[in-house]
């Protein structure tokens, strides 16, 4: 039971969050299983406001949905929904690849920040052991990705690419991808930032390919082995 009177509002519903986060990542809450409130109210001892909210933000993310007048459940892993946000994460890193480049070229802090990300990326993946550790490695992944499309100058087209929720399938991987696997996806980071530094257009989006056609590559397996 958390101690709620010693938390804000606004911590509540990171608590809330991560807990439900938690739950669904260890399955102690299934696929497709109906949300009653009620019934995490009491699990968690946090009122429902916070864990509305909660939800609300796990609803952005693609993890829960809320179906009309059934109410919301937590949402099952559908390969058409992860393709189509992957395919849509590959058509926005490409279309404005020249974009980042000619942000690199005016301010290297980009591959900087690049740089120590994937630094940060190796150290996060060697000490994996729980629950925190998996999502803090999915964390730093996705803010490799959002460091490379803030190179674009555009908030409006940052806000879409945060939209589509591009790292919300970690939680159905919980446990499943071994280490050799994210240790790939950090090499091909590399490749991305060695093609960033480069200036090398057509090298940037070929790695960018190899990474997104990896990731749907390994995602539809487990999903036809029926391991998420």
């Amino acid at each position: 039971m958390i101690n709620k009177n010693s938390l804000r509002s606004d911590s509540l519903v990171e608590v809330a969050y991560h807990q439900i986060k938690q739950d669904f990542s260890v399955r102690v809450v299934n696929p497709g299983e109906k949300i009653i409130i009620k019934d995490m109210v009491d699990r968690y001892g946090i009122s429902e406001t916070p864990i509305k909210q909660a939800l609300n933000r796990l609803i952005a993310e693609g993890l829960v949905e809320n179906i009309p007048r059934r109410g919301m459940r937590f949402k099952e892993a559908n390969w058409e929904d992860i393709e189509e946000m992957l395919d849509t994460r590959l058509m926005l890193e490409t279309f404005f690849a020249h974009r980042v480049i000619e942000s690199v070229s005016l301010d290297n802090k980009i591959i900087d920040d690049m740089r120590e990300n994937i630094k940060q990326h190796y150290k996060a993946i060697e000490k994996i052991e729980t629950l925190d550790d998996f999502f803090e490695v999915y964390k730093i992944d996705h803010d490799f990705h959002l460091t490379y499309m803030k190179g674009m100058w555009n908030k409006k087209i940052l806000q879409i690419y945060e939209s589509i929720g591009s790292h919300s399938f970690s939680s159905f991987l919980y446990g499943k991808k071994p280490k050799e696997k994210l240790i790939n996806g950090v090499l091909e980071h590399e490749d991305i930032c060695n093609a960033l530094e480069n200036r090398d257009l057509k090298a940037l989006e070929a790695a960018i390919k190899v990474h997104n056609d990896n990731a749907k590559e390994y995602i539809s397996l487990m999903i036809k082995m029926k391991n998420i």
